[in-house]
């Protein structure tokens, strides 16, 4: 029987993007299938937004929702972008959550799922690798008429109001 991972979005279209990059990627190394079902999930992912506090506190939301799910032996993950501002935090304020990462390192997930189980503890990765992630993943899978085509990603202007180059990096097309 294959694994199954129920991926939660919230926010931009660049993290519609990334939730199925984080599909296909999970898919391609280790099997997952996505389910819409939280129940029937293996592993839970909750891609994040961080441009609204209210996004922000949505999720620790949602994540005390499933915490239950963890005496069944499911992995909880915060991805995105509220995980590439917190990083460690999240785990500090929800101790039960299994991996962080941002949306830079999202081409780690099996990797970071791989240490968690080998070192028994929660793993984080929120750097800004100095390589592409998109060379890292594995070509897309699309269903249907429609697609997402990352032309760009990141920012390099740094606005005072902005927090993307701080979470999706510096800007690279």
């Amino acid at each position: 029987m294959s694994k199954k991972v129920f991926i939660k979005t919230f926010g931009c279209q660049m993290n519609e993007y990334d939730s199925d990059k984080m599909a296909d990627v999970l898919g391609a190394a280790q099997g997952y299938e996505p389910t819409q079902d939280v129940d029937e999930a293996d592993l839970i992912l909750f891609n994040t937004c961080s441009v609204r506090e209210k996004a922000q506190e949505k999720v620790f939301s949602d994540l005390g929702r499933v915490q239950h799910l963890k005496a069944k032996g499911v992995l909880i993950g915060v991805g995105g972008c509220v995980a590439s501002q917190e990083g460690a935090e999240i785990i500090k304020r929800a101790p039960y959550v299994d991996v962080v990462f941002g949306p830079q390192t999202l081409h780690r997930l099996p990797e970071l799922l791989a240490e968690r189980e080998r070192k028994q503890r929660p793993q984080v990765d929120i750097s800004f690798p100095e390589i592409e992630k998109f060379d890292h993943l594995p070509p897309a899978k699309v269903d249907g008429a429609t697609a997402f085509v990352s032309i760009m990603e990141g920012c390099s202007k740094y606005c005072s109001y902005c927090v993307v180059p701080y979470t999706r990096g510096e800007e690279v097309s």
